[in-house]
């Protein structure tokens, strides 16, 4: 089958039945926090609060045949819907009516946005992502998600947000928390987790979301105080293309930055949960499933979605493992939408909550973090930063100081390379480094110099001051070896301190042999005139080669170019 230009069916192959029925009880887990999450974003929006449910639908539907990964779950996000709103308010819109155009037209944006930046393969941008950084952001998201259900759980409407300050004003708070709803709360937990060890096969949610509706409407939980979902908006969404020439340039604007946010916060969730699986994910792939997925938003009256990580990590608990788990949840919500929206108003709060805090505890790898520790200390503390981060300041914000960490971390690595001397191990025909293998010896007037990087304008300088110390050092040698093993790539400021090292040497009289190099490093030699320079027979393809061209001169033999 030919998956060229709809790419998500790939995702589809080796489902069995088996794993379809896990996968179609999930999506209905995934639906039933879908409903009040796209909801509550539509309000915060000030929007018809059915766009929200309608944009869950179409994106949910377009990214399962465009998207890379299987599992990914695509919905509202708190970070793009401020945005949004924040660019609506902007624009002077005020009427449902008009916010809803200007929603659906930055949707439509965006995911043309996300196909164009597939054309010109940007996502290798994600690349800047490295597994610390995803590990930290789950913890963080799962510590906000479970933090976040403490509202539902007490039933106290929570103002501060991060890991201390709701708990500091629960304390002072104590008097309003309504005991009906924390007793039904944390008995909604104990129950999902007894059912996730004993009967790991049954849909603990489904089960919950069902049984607390039913005693939400024998007992009438609303008159105890105890807090529902509330009346849900019926209808299904229309093709309408939203077309306006005002405020386009508003509209592009607040696009674009929704763009940068939206694929940021896409990317992370789907590499993070890709992390977890053991799947891979193509960035650039993600862009076509973003993309998708918005435009098809955009085009029936939603407004933009992107990587959703609380409806994501309920599929994985409730055992989804394929695209069929959205198609499923995109199915139930446009069924609880047309026909059965009545029925939800009696789903209690602290259900849900509960849902989406064993969710948050499955998110939490206190493993990995383990691994990070005996691997290295500094890619564990880039973890916990990500972590602190995402609590303390935000998902995008704690991400891009956790992602620039790790780049001036990267670039002070490359900055400064490791180096070795090496010598002839004893009965072996390649060479070892001295410091590591104390019975190598060094080969009899000559240093074989091995720099463990290619040299850039950030690393030149490197590169020279231990040039000059290991010269300074070498004594009364003849010949200088330089291994350029590592060497892939050279610009200006390598070439300049290459040919500083040869200037150095010929004042002391040692003839520069240079083994190695690749790629575009010996296009750089060859057009800078460092070949000529150097001599075409003096360049080698391996330091042993060198040595052995060394040992020939000594014994007065010709030596031929490698």
């Amino acid at each position: 089958m030919n998956l060229r230009f709809i790419p998500g069916l790939a995702n589809f192959q080796g489902i069995t039945r088996e794993s379809a029925r896990r996968d179609v009880t999930a999506g209905l887990s995934v639906a039933a926090v879908a409903l009040p999450v796209g909801l509550a974003y539509s309000a915060m929006m000030g929007v018809p609060p059915v766009a929200g449910l309608w944009a869950a639908i179409a994106g949910m539907l377009a990214y399962a045949f465009f998207g890379s990964s299987r599992t990914l779950i695509v919905g509202p996000d708190t970070a793009t819907c401020t945005l949004i709103a924040a660019t609506l308010t902007g624009m002077a819109l005020t009427t449902p009516e008009a916010r809803l155009l200007g929603a659906t037209s930055i949707a439509l944006t965006v995911g043309v946005g996300c196909l164009i930046a597939r054309v010109l393969r940007l996502g290798v941008l994600a690349n800047l992502l490295s597994r610390p950084v995803l590990i930290g952001y789950m913890a963080g998201v799962a510590i906000t998600l479970a933090m976040s259900q403490l509202s539902g759980l007490t039933g106290v409407g929570l103002r501060n947000s991060g890991l201390i300050h709701p708990f500091m004003e629960l304390s002072h708070r104590l008097s309003e928390i309504r005991l009906p709803t924390l007793f039904l709360g944390l008995a909604s937990c104990i129950f999902l987790v007894v059912v996730k060890r004993v009967r790991p096969s049954w849909p603990g949610p489904i089960l919950l979301v069902v049984a607390t509706c039913v005693l939400s409407w024998l007992f009438n939980f609303p008159a105890l105080g105890i807090a529902v979902v509330g009346d849900v908006p019926a209808g299904l969404p229309s093709f309408n293309l939203p077309v306006s020439l005002e405020g386009v340039d508003g509209i592009l604007l607040g696009a674009a930055g929704v763009l940068v946010v939206s694929f940021s916060s896409g990317i992370v969730t789907a590499r993070s949960f890709a992390a977890r699986t053991g799947e891979h994910v193509d960035p650039n792939r993600e862009l076509v499933g973003f993309g998708a997925a918005n435009v098809a938003a955009g085009l029936f009256q939603g407004y933009v979605v992107t990587g959703a990580d609380s409806r994501t990590a309920v599929g994985l608990v409730a055992g989804g493992s394929s695209p069929l788990v959205s198609i499923s949840a995109a199915a139930a919500l446009a069924v609880v939408v047309g026909l059965l929206s009545a029925p939800l108003y009696w789903l209690p709060q602290f259900a849900l909550s509960a849902i989406l805090l064993l969710a948050a505890a499955s998110l939490f790898d206190w493993q990995a973090f383990k691994r990070l520790a005996r691997i290295s200390r500094i890619e564990l503390a880039f973890g916990v930063l990500a972590a602190v981060g995402v609590v303390g300041f935000g998902v995008l914000q704690g991400v891009a100081v956790s992602v620039g960490a790790t780049l001036l971390y990267a670039m002070y690595v490359s900055g400064n390379p490791r180096d070795a001397l090496l010598g002839r191990l004893p009965g072996e025909t390649v060479l070892g480094k001295l410091h590591l293998n104390p019975e190598a010896k060094p080969v009899p007037g000559a240093v074989i110099w091995l720099f463990e990087s290619s040299v850039w304008f950030f690393n030149a300088d490197a590169f020279r001051r231990r040039a000059r110390e290991i010269i300074e050092q070498a004594g009364d040698v003849r010949w200088f070896v330089l291994d350029a093993e590592a060497m892939t790539q050279a610009d200006a400021d390598a070439v300049e301190a290459l040919y500083e090292l040869k200037r150095n040497l010929d004042e002391r009289g040692i003839t520069l042999l240079v083994a190695g190099g690749h790629g575009k490093f010996r296009e750089a030699l060859q057009r800078s005139g460092l070949v000529k320079k150097i001599g075409p027979d003096r360049i080698f393809g391996s330091p042993e080669q060198a040595v052995d061209a060394i040992e020939r001169w000594r014994r007065g033999g010709p030596a031929t170019l490698a």
